[in-house]
């Protein structure tokens, strides 16, 4: 009986269409057509490097079993887009990735949430490098299940492996484009990878000169006793928490998981390291505001300035005409301007 209403409440959700955040008939579905290459057509635009701990089988063709590598191994590949082809060439080491990416770009290393397969990952990923001319560096795990139970495991499951391959990136980026910024987003339930890091002692191992900003982004994760979690995060010069009380999917995610989501917003203590920032006004239901396709994101020019800014590694200008609410580390209570 005491599983009842979880699953009263999922069949509820599949009932009234998009389940949290996904449309059942769109489910896993991509626009590009993926073909694992020896060599990049030399065509290809938005270059991106993926790390992924998925349980690939190279010997055929790199065909797809489900979860974590088995021996917590990662695959690397160099991917890259040509109309609605999409083309991913293997690499031995993240070395081999230095003359694919252009210098004069920042980087950003981006996490994804629930639900995603490996050629949406990709789409995802071209989206992101030519939406704000970055670097992308795509840390790919197994999220494409219906179960939240068994993301959250692979989460805690692929931490230390994510651990290992920041240290990878940060001598590929000290060597060849020691110029360039880095950043990191942790969208949704890729959130659970930075709260694993934090908690399990890995921290220690991480690079600490890497990131400039650190976003967490509409995150699925726990609200209560967050601030202990974030806190001990010192690997960055600064941390964005991201919050719309309005989100849909977060929604979703507190009646399944019985419990409020940091991206809905916080209570009692907040984290001294991080600046809090609340949508909440300005935007109805979404769930991911940086793609640039909500009414939401065309109809106000600061939500794009805001992850412009992050996710090129600077300080972000808030400003006096902001629009949404700021929360920063030094202030005791919300300043904020609506237009």
């Amino acid at each position: 009986m005491k599983n009842f209403f979880p699953l009263l409440v999922l069949i509820i959700l599949v009932a009234s269409s998009p389940v949290y955040g996904i449309d059942f008939s769109a489910y896993l579905t991509s626009r590009y057509k993926l073909q694992f290459v020896e060599e990049l057509p030399g065509q290809v635009e938005n270059r991106i490097l993926i790390i992924s701990t998925r349980n690939f089988v190279p010997e055929a063709n790199y065909k797809l079993k489900r979860g974590v590598q088995p021996k917590y191994g990662m695959y690397l590949f160099i991917a890259g887009s040509i109309g609605d082809s999409a083309f991913a060439m293997p690499l031995r080491s993240m070395e081999e990735a230095s003359p694919f990416l252009p210098g004069y770009r920042d980087f950003l290393v981006y996490v994804d949430g629930h639900g995603k397969n490996f050629d949406q990952i990709l789409e995802r990923g071209f989206e992101l490098t030519g939406r704000f001319s970055l670097n992308l560096v795509v840390f790919d795990w197994p999220t494409d299940y219906l179960a939240l139970r068994k993301t959250a495991y692979a989460a805690d499951d692929v931490a230390a492996s994510f651990v290992i391959a920041m240290r990878e990136f940060s001598i590929l980026h000290e060597k060849y484009f020691p110029s360039s910024a880095v950043s990191a987003i942790f969208h949704s339930m890729g959130n659970r990878i930075i709260k694993a890091v934090s908690g399990k002692r890995l921290l220690q191992y991480m690079p600490d000169e890497l990131f400039s900003n650190l976003v967490l982004n509409a995150s699925a994760v726990r609200q209560g006793n967050h601030a202990k979690w974030v806190e001990k995060l010192d690997i960055q010069k600064r941390i964005y928490i991201t919050i719309n009380h309005n989100d849909r999917t977060l929604q979703g995610a507190k009646l399944l998981r019985l419990s409020d989501q940091l991206g809905l917003g916080y209570r009692r203590k907040r984290a001294g390291n991080a600046f809090y920032v609340n949508f909440s006004e300005v935007v109805t239901t979404e769930h991911n505001l940086f793609l640039g396709k909500t009414e939401a994101e065309k109809n106000n020019q600061f939500i794009y300035s805001f992850y412009q800014q992050a996710l090129h590694g600077k300080e972000v200008n808030f400003g006096n005409e902001t629009t949404y609410q700021i929360l920063s580390p030094s202030e005791i209570s919300l300043r904020f301007s609506f237009r």
